[in-house]
């Protein structure tokens, strides 16, 4: 068992929410536990006799409230002090992603470097206390201090592979993607689109397309696909297979336990689509978090089985036709509370295994939701997760990237300040830099264009449900355009700190301030 102590102002907490904490083995794949809370002290019953590490939502001052873990820690009766514990591993964090990513070079003077250098200082100094609640207050300072400076870290790093990446050549005209609600049309929408964009994402939703059982509503997917395909405009379209709550429709409940009748369901539902629409779409997203198990439940086998069914018809829909596949929690959460859903990378493995071609790996990147896998994290830890793609030689699309534009609830967490518009565009400017600097990946997706009813992410769209652009749409269009010419070489001035702090080039180019006027957007 391992212990932790927390602290509130008055001493030992009386209260600490465990909101999404589970434990996490090595090679930070979740494990399954049990965590509780009782008189200051967090609790973690794990299975087995390996080292783990606590990750849990926190509140990290300044820094926002993010999920965050510990290092890996042996058993021992005294508990740990938390703070000092997540502080501890975000500075070995920070030594451990500057020696993967060559940047031990960076200057005394950088702020990431002189930020990490006090982290460690304070944390050196909560060890030696012997008041558990001045150390609590030390680790505090400490973890907050070396977020910032992983995050520092990480934009670094971003801007030199950015700048190495496209210094000799823009980046291609499949950049940026937005996706639309087929239920919302308008001529000011598509002409936005058609300006500014260089994909359209066009959902499927199994519920909202077959309302009942052999009743289809094409009119507004068709709509849709049919404009796109007049203006040239790639389309990706999708998922084909999605077993959410959000997706599925109700009728198919009744089969929930009969998988020979859901596969055959499915396999009648893919190819209606696939052959009403297989002249068209560029890529089909064949299946979405498939491997979560968090509504259907099915093993391991059953899981091969749907993905392989999917892409072999959406690869025969025509020649050329590209298939990805989804990864909705691509941090892996759900593993660690459903033994039988599959890890990201199991799965991704699982599928290369067996054989099943897949052309791309779709990656979302959803924060600010009390969705499980969705509370907020800080840019080091998706920087870091998306490094892990690397080795899987396969090209990854962030099929759906956003946050909101309004906080929700504590439990969706936020970075550095509570969601709101302009926090929005400011997280904008520090996360496309930071994905498209990997070399790996190809398209950047938009989660959608505008707010609607029962969106995936509320609150997330570009656009209000009113028609007014948030300044994450000019701030959008403004890094896009920032990349259709070649970046040139990175240029150092005197001092480091200069050069790569946080407010880095592409930031400063698509301030909302001077990209795109704001019209009101009436919608149909």
């Amino acid at each position: 068992m391992l212990r932790f102590a927390v602290y509130d102002d008055q001493g030992p907490a009386a209260d600490w929410p465990l909101v999404n904490a589970h434990l996490v083995g090595p090679d930070e794949i979740p494990v399954g536990g049990e965590i509780s809370f009782a008189q200051g002290v967090i609790s973690c019953r794990k299975r087995g006799a390996q080292a783990v590490a606590l990750c849990l939502q926190y509140d990290a001052g300044s820094m926002g409230r993010l999920m965050i873990q510990t290092c890996l820690l042996p058993d021992r009766a005294e508990p740990y002090i938390l703070s000092v514990e997540l502080g501890r591993h975000r500075v070995k964090m920070f030594i451990a992603k500057s020696e993967e990513w060559l940047m031990f070079d960076l200057s005394a003077d950088h702020p990431a470097v002189k930020l990490w250098e006090e982290a460690r200082r304070i944390l050196a100094e909560a060890w030696t206390q012997a008041d558990p609640r001045r150390a609590d207050r030390m680790g505090r300072r400490s973890l907050i201090h070396a977020i910032d400076a992983s995050e520092r870290l990480a934009l670094a790093h971003a801007e030199i592979l950015l700048h190495r990446r496209f210094a000799q050549r823009p980046a291609p005209p499949t950049t940026l993607g937005v996706r639309i609600w087929p239920q919302r049309d308008s001529q000011p929408l598509k002409d936005l689109i058609a300006k500014d964009f260089d994909l359209l994402v066009v959902p499927i939703n199994w519920k909202e397309l077959e309302v009942q059982e052999g009743k289809y509503e094409w009119e507004h997917l068709d709509r849709w696909m049919q404009w796109a395909n007049v203006q040239g405009k790639p389309i990706v379209a999708g998922p084909l297979l999605d077993f959410s709550k959000r997706a599925l429709p109700e009728w198919m409940y009744v089969w929930q336990h009969d998988f020979d009748t859901t596969r055959d369901l499915s396999y009648d539902h893919i190819e209606r689509i696939v052959e009403r629409y297989k002249g068209v779409v560029n890529i089909w997203n064949i299946a979405s978090g498939l491997n979560t198990n968090e509504n259907f439940v099915f093993n391991s086998d059953q899981m091969i089985d749907l993905a392989r069914m999917a892409a072999l018809l959406g690869r025969q829909s025509r020649k050329g036709a590209r298939t990805m596949i989804e990864l909705a929690q691509p941090f892996g959460e759900h593993a660690a509370f459903n033994s039988d859903s599959l890890h990201p990378m199991t799965f991704i493995d699982r599928l290369v295994q067996e054989g099943i071609r897949l052309d791309a790996v779709g990656v979302q990147l959803l924060f600010g939701s009390a969705d499980r896998g969705r509370a907020a994290r800080d840019l080091m830890q998706i920087s870091s997760m998306l490094d892990r793609f690397f080795l899987l030689e396969i090209p990854i699309l962030i099929s759906t990237m956003g946050v909101p534009s309004l906080s929700s609830a504590p439990e969706a967490g936020h970075w550095h300040e509570e969601w709101s518009p302009a926090q929005q565009a400011k997280w904008i400017s520090r996360l496309f830099p930071i994905c498209l600097s990997k070399p790996f990946v190809e398209s950047i997706f938009w989660t959608d264009l505008f707010d609607y009813p029962d969106a995936e992410l509320p609150n997330a769209g570009l656009i209000s449900d009113a028609g007014k652009p948030k300044p994450a749409l000019s701030r959008l269009i403004g890094l896009r355009k920032h990349l259709r010419k070649p970046l040139g070489p990175l240029k150092l001035p005197m001092k480091t700190a200069q050069t790569l702090s946080n407010e880095n080039a592409l930031d400063r180019a698509g301030d909302p301030a001077d990209a795109m006027p704001s019209p009101r957007i009436q919608h149909d």
